[in-house]
């Protein structure tokens, strides 16, 4: 604010000072010389200053002239030279405006063909009525428009986060947009959704099989140290014949259980490598 008033109140000032104490000098220098056509001198007062502030203005413009060209190049390299694809697009026509060389390499449009698109070109017909109704709810400021599939000049379809900002480009209603190709990043957190719920899924059924060897594994093996117990007591061969066959029932069922938890733990290796 206060440098776009300094050279307004610089030339206000010096009008004012001009104006209030020219014609006093004029009336002693005049004076001084014998003089006595003043009007002359006036005239040629007023001429002198407005030739000085003609070149002073004119000096000054060029000045801001030569500071905003230079911004303006700044700003065409940061968005020429940016990593990510950019482009302008018309909000009324949708048509490309202008595009960065890093959306030509990444989508494999040349500049010409870009420019005679629309953004529904790059895009799948499942997503139009998506950006058709995106389109009418756009707010102003930066926006993060969220995840969109986009497609390439090769037919390849890949996922990019948008993030478009309203920009006002040759006299133009327009929307400058930033692209970022994140379909290497989804495809990562799709790989360690995958992995979590392996691992979930064999932390399960590891604690089955914990449960299992804690509780299932026990009763056969009580019940077997029991009977031995009874056999090494017992003389009567009839109930040996009996305690015997008990033994190989529990031994049975042990070998069960145990088998039945290994078939576990080779289910959740193969899981593990897959």
């Amino acid at each position: 604010m206060l440098n776009s008033l300094k050279i307004p109140l610089a030339f206000l000032i010096t009008g004012i000072c001009w104006v209030l104490f020219s014609d006093h000098l004029i009336t002693y220098f005049t004076s001084l010389i014998g003089f006595t056509d003043k009007n002359l001198f006036r005239s040629l007062n007023d001429l002198v200053f407005v030739v000085i502030i003609a070149f002073v203005l004119y000096f000054e413009i060029k000045k801001h002239e030569l500071k905003l060209f230079k911004s303006e190049e700044e700003y065409r390299h940061l968005f020429e030279s940016n990593p990510n694809p950019m482009w302008i697009y018309n909000k009324q026509t949708l048509r490309f405006i202008k595009v960065n060389n890093a959306a030509i390499e990444k989508y494999g449009y040349n500049k010409n063909k870009f420019l005679r698109m629309t953004i529904k070109n790059i895009r799948p017909a499942e997503e139009h009525d998506r950006l058709t109704d995106y389109i009418k709810t756009q707010r102003h400021g930066i926006q993060q428009a969220g995840i969109w599939k986009h497609i390439k000049g090769n037919g390849e379809i890949f996922n990019v986060s948008i993030i478009s900002h309203p920009v006002i480009f040759n006299e133009q209603c327009c929307e400058l947009v930033m692209a970022t190709d994140i379909t290497e990043l989804l495809d990562k957190e799709t790989k360690l959704q995958r992995a979590y719920r392996k691992i979930k899924t064999a932390n399960a059924a590891l604690l089955r099989v914990s449960w299992s060897n804690s509780h299932e594994l026990r009763k056969p093996l009580c019940s077997i140290l029991g009977l031995i117990n009874l056999m090494k007591e017992s003389d009567d061969e009839q109930e040996k014949k009996e305690i015997l066959r008990l033994l190989e029932e529990c031994s049975l069922e042990l070998d069960k259980v145990i088998r039945h938890n290994n078939e576990r733990v080779t289910e959740i290796e193969t899981q593990e490598l897959n």
